[in-house]
């Protein structure tokens, strides 16, 4: 476990305990996996070249990493409210030992994921129109 810390905000990196999963949900573009759309929505702000925003100019490792949230509402809300961000929302089931690591950062319920683009990929199980 990796700790930083931001100002006054501790960020603890966690990797997916061995026998445990994690559910999460991604804002995305497209909707099947074949998708080079899907799949670049799984690419950081960093990785696809765009400046960093708000948290990410303090830190380089929150550029590098992905927003998720821990429920479809909390995602459902953002896609509403950012519509540019993507038109569908992707459950996905992370695993341990692929090499993914997460925190919890920004407000309750919001989560950073760090892992390659096509592992996060083939961790989705579901995807659904934004307004279902």
């Amino acid at each position: 476990m990796a700790r930083l810390t931001l100002g006054d905000t501790r960020l603890v990196v966690y990797e997916i305990a061995e026998g445990t999963g994690l559910e999460l949900f991604r804002i995305v573009r497209g909707d099947y996996v074949e998708q080079q759309a899907l799949v670049d929505s799984f690419r950081s702000h960093y990785e696809l070249g765009l400046p960093p925003r708000r948290a990410e100019q303090r830190a380089a490792v929150i550029h590098m990493g992905l927003s998720t949230y821990r429920t479809v509402s909390q995602a459902r809300g953002t896609a509403i409210r950012f519509p540019a961000i993507g038109t569908h929302l992707a459950r996905l089931q992370l695993q341990p030992g692929r090499g993914v690591s997460f925190a919890d950062t920004g407000h309750p319920g919001h989560v950073t994921v760090w892992g390659d683009p096509l592992t996060l990929t083939r961790s989705i199980v579901d995807i659904q129109p934004v307004g279902s």
